[in-house]
């Protein structure tokens, strides 16, 4: 398969398999149009990190396999950016990507290799446009914020929510060294940011009520103090936090949104 018939072979898919259109569809229709994947930029999948009388120790709990799908994205990405891969590698690790992103537009991807792909991909790409549509991204990135933080308030523990949110960066994973391009965009039209950010929750919120999901929710359950001292004791299965009750994830769903409201509203891409 040549590079131009990779460019030319995606469908039209549909976002989350959802009879809404596709929002991500209206960002990467064309998206290989350049040489490459140029708009890639680097990501590497890192280990747990401990503490051990003054010095670091890299950890390895079991993997959960939206983390080992997680790793293969990682590895692919980094043949694509190597200017030292033959064709054949190239060529091997674009129909990869390419099957990531219809993963991703299956709605098959966790929320938090969702926003990587948008800071690795999708919002590069659209800022390229002579006219970036920043509001439909800020749109479908408060979507998989509300989602992604819907599973971390019920299926993580206070530590894995706070690595989460802090030491994976969660909400800002999107924007890396295009934040500010947005921030502006906020600062200079706030009211049309606002109505975008509110759509996207709204979107997840419509999409909770269908029950239309279909990645691994207790992805979250893969941070916390939990899963540091399952690997640091080398187990083979780790404990899970546990659940919070089907009875709460009304309201937890409720903080959600207020959480990635109050987030981007403000500005805090930065």
């Amino acid at each position: 398969m040549t590079y131009s018939d990779f460019k030319n072979s995606r469908k039209d898919p549909h976002l989350q398999s959802t009879s809404k259109p596709s929002l991500v569809w209206k960002l990467i229709k064309g998206h290989f149009t350049g040489l490459a994947l140029v708009v890639l930029i680097g990501v590497t999948a890192t280990p747990s990190s401990a503490h051990a009388q003054g010095k670091v120790v890299q950890v390895q709990a079991p993997q959960d396999a939206w983390q080992v799908r997680s790793e293969w994205t990682h590895a692919i990405i980094k043949v694509i950016r190597d200017p030292n891969a033959t064709p054949a590698e190239h060529a091997k690790a674009l129909r990869g990507f390419d099957a990531t992103l219809t993963a991703a537009e299956k709605g098959k991807l966790t929320p938090i290799e969702t926003m990587e792909l948008f800071g690795i991909f999708y919002v590069p790409k659209e800022l390229q446009k002579k006219s970036p549509d920043i509001g439909l991204l800020l749109e479908m990135i408060a979507t998989q914020a509300t989602l992604g933080w819907y599973d971390a308030l019920r299926f993580a523990d206070k530590s894995g929510r706070a690595e989460i949110a802090n030491n994976q960066a969660f909400f800002a994973l999107p924007f890396d060294e295009d934040a500010q391009v947005v921030i502006q965009f906020m600062k200079d039209h706030p009211d049309q940011a606002a109505a975008a950010i509110e759509a996207g929750i709204q979107y997840a919120r419509e999409k909770v009520g269908a029950n239309d999901i279909h990645y691994d929710t207790h992805w979250a359950a893969s941070y916390g103090l939990l899963r540091m001292q399952c690997a640091l004791q080398n187990a083979k299965t780790c404990e899970k936090p546990k659940p919070q009750p089907v009875s709460e994830w009304p309201a937890l769903f409720d903080q959600a949104a207020q959480r990635v409201s109050s987030y981007y509203r403000a500005g805090e891409v930065d």
